[in-house]
């Protein structure tokens, strides 16, 4: 057995069965409550992420100040940045480690569901879904899109902070990077339905379960941490 076997695929499948058999052999829900668990489980490395996000939010005001006093200095304008991060604590990279994780977990969970469902191992019928093979109905790979546009929404806040800011200082370069940041709400969206179209429900059902989780985590730490 190699290292992905024995740290991933393994515990994952060892889960999964397990809450299918405690929850009726309805694979639908073990997939949901073990989305849940691995949400619990991730949450210590996940907390440095949200905590970043709102600071980076919080400074938003600041870094727009930057901008307009370092506009012709991009040198200066980077040292003076990376001065303001230190001092605010905020780690622009915080989020880096967690979604890395989220992929990893993505394309461990496709080799389980390959392994368990497509081989007839399980009972695959969740309501009107079969979760062995793609969603014939889109509706799944479109619910998770339209979670994963609700939580780039959620971030929305400080790019229209940033955005307003570049206007005042009428710098188009200074807008270039709110722009792109703005067509990210739609570019992940439709990036998750095109690979809906390609991966098998339970997987798709995974990433709608997990994406409204992290919306749920972001709001919270917007709010309250």
């Amino acid at each position: 057995m190699n290292i992905w076997d024995a740290f991933l695929i393994t515990p994952l499948t060892t889960a999964l069965i397990f809450f299918y058999e405690i929850l009726g052999q309805n694979l639908g829900l073990a997939i949901i409550v073990l989305t849940i668990a691995l949400r619990v489980v991730l949450f210590p490395l996940a907390l440095p992420s949200l905590k970043s996000a709102k600071a980076q939010k919080e400074i938003q005001p600041d870094i727009a100040k930057l901008k307009k006093k370092y506009k012709n200095d991009k040198q200066k304008l980077a040292k003076a940045q990376m001065e303001l991060f230190k001092q605010k604590g905020v780690n622009p990279f915080a989020g880096c480690l967690p979604q890395i994780l989220q992929l990893v977990i993505l394309i461990a969970l496709y080799r389980v569901f390959m392994d368990n469902l497509t081989n007839g191992g399980l009972n695959s019928q969740f309501l009107f879904w079969d979760l062995s093979v793609r969603d014939p109905y889109l509706i799944l790979p479109i619910l998770a899109a339209g979670i994963q546009f609700v939580f780039a929404k959620l971030m929305l806040p400080q790019v229209s902070q940033e955005h307003k800011a570049a206007h005042e200082a009428k710098e188009k370069e200074q807008d270039f990077a709110t722009s792109f940041q703005k067509q990210n709400l739609f570019l992940f969206p439709i990036l998750t339905i095109v690979l809906g179209f390609q991966f098998p429900a339970g997987l798709m059902l995974y990433w709608a379960t997990s994406t409204a989780l992290q919306v749920l985590q972001q709001w919270l730490a917007m709010r309250f941490l």
